[in-house]
């Protein structure tokens, strides 16, 4: 009996690399365009062993924050463009893969809910943006996450109007300078 991972349940990466292979290993059946269906291979394997070393990190007690800003790139480095995304829309990967892409979203779930991972995930921003494409694809939401709503800020009262000046209706031309001479000055 392995007694090492007896206080947090099942071994976390051992479940999440069932889970991640199971989907690498369906992808062909799921009937993606090949170019897409390589970005997810891809994607996912990237996803998997960031997050396992982000946990080891974790486990032992060096996970840190980045508190400096990145560094710029090399003089006469080019830096790469966007190249063809994945969709983002929410359960993507599920109306490829149907009840296949389901199934492995509900484990994906109950792995992301045992108490370990959901310490990684309260205190890591990095794990969350690691698993976050992965769980969009698969319609996993993810609870801790989820800000609650900002309160309205409160309007400013608007400021009054100007009072309109009095009607004035237009004199034709001419009619002042005769009104001037004949006296009429204070009324104009």
């Amino acid at each position: 009996m392995d007694l090492t991972h007896s206080h947090s349940g099942p071994d976390i990466t051992a479940s999440l690399r069932t889970i991640l292979r199971g989907i690498l290993a369906a992808l062909g059946m799921w009937g993606l365009p090949p170019a897409r269906s390589c970005m997810v291979f891809q994607r996912i394997n990237a996803t998997f062993g960031r997050i396992e070393r982000l946990l080891m990190r974790f486990r032992a007690g060096r996970l840190w924050t980045r508190t400096q800003t990145q560094k710029p790139g090399r003089r006469g480095e080019a830096k790469a463009g966007p190249g063809p995304a994945l969709p983002r829309r929410f359960g993507w990967l599920v109306v490829a893969g149907r009840h296949q892409a389901a199934g492995f979203g509900c484990q994906l779930q109950a792995v992301l809910h045992e108490p370990e991972m959901v310490a990684l995930l309260t205190a890591s921003a990095q794990a969350r943006r690691i698993l976050r494409p992965l769980c969009r694809a698969l319609a996993v939401e993810l609870p801790w996450t989820v800000t609650p709503p900002r309160p309205p800020k409160p309007r400013a009262p608007r400021k009054a109007r100007p009072k309109p000046e009095p009607f004035k209706i237009p004199l034709p031309r001419g009619v002042l300078t005769w009104a001037r001479r004949q006296g009429f000055g204070k009324l104009c």
